[in-house]
């Protein structure tokens, strides 16, 4: 392990994981999915694409002294970006040329509470600021918290995917050469346009997302969508 910062998060350290953690990550990844209350919310790497983004990717693990407690990623990988930029454009098209994805969000249960999701998504949002990339997270449609930390950071819903039975994604998506929209829940109410959908109506999101409207944030099992100008 690449000790990138000590002390990153309260006393916790960042460090940049590599092919050589291979097995402590996974095994990391697969003991906490399995303390989940409903594991489809984290839909696991085939040890193929893990080992990949460990060794090509940006792959990021928060330590407490020698525990891995957290985990996030960007999957760099140009093919997979060009096919989900591919999706997005198909509902509504954007002109996106490559989405990177965003993946491997994961806190262990007994540190859950501290803002450890939201710390490491201000990691990879930086990394993509650097990169000047668009990054793309794939969560459950009912995954309220997962969600609600991607709008928090200015993702937008742009795409949905249906795998199979219990098996429903959104695709948030988040760009930095473009203005940032608004976000902030408590103003939804003031702003014209606004459409509410329960978090399972997937036929509706894809209504929507079609007509040009985008997923700005979500409120128990609410998202609220916006209508915004073609290309942005």
């Amino acid at each position: 392990m690449i000790r990138l910062l000590d002390n990153a998060y309260k006393s916790y350290s960042l460090c940049k994981m590599q092919e050589s953690d291979f097995v402590f990550v996974k095994t990391f990844l697969d003991t906490q999915r399995a303390k989940l209350e409903r594991i489809e919310f984290f839909y696991p790497y085939k040890d193929e694409e893990l080992l990949s983004v460990l060794t090509y990717g940006c792959f990021w693990g928060l330590l407490d002294k020698d525990k891995l407690i957290a985990t996030f990623a960007i999957d760099l990988d140009e093919d997979y970006a060009q096919t989900l930029a591919n999706l997005i454009n198909s509902f509504n098209d954007i002109g996106i040329e490559r989405a990177y994805e965003s993946s491997g969000l994961m806190v262990d249960k007994d540190y859950r509470g501290q803002g450890i999701a939201k710390y490491m998504m201000s990691v990879a949002c930086n990394e993509a600021e650097k990169r000047q990339i668009s990054i793309c997270g794939v969560v459950h449609t009912q995954n309220v918290a997962s969600m609600s930390t991607f709008f928090s950071y200015g993702f937008e819903m742009r795409a949905t995917w249906h795998m199979s039975e219990g098996y429903d994604f959104i695709y948030l998506l988040k760009r930095f050469n473009l203005q940032k929209v608004l976000q902030s829940n408590e103003k939804y109410d003031k702003i014209k346009n606004v459409i509410g959908q329960a978090n399972t109506h997937t036929k509706e999101h894809n209504d929507l997302l079609s007509q040009g409207y985008v997923g700005v944030g979500c409120q128990n099992t609410t998202i609220y969508f916006i209508k915004k100008e073609k290309n942005l």
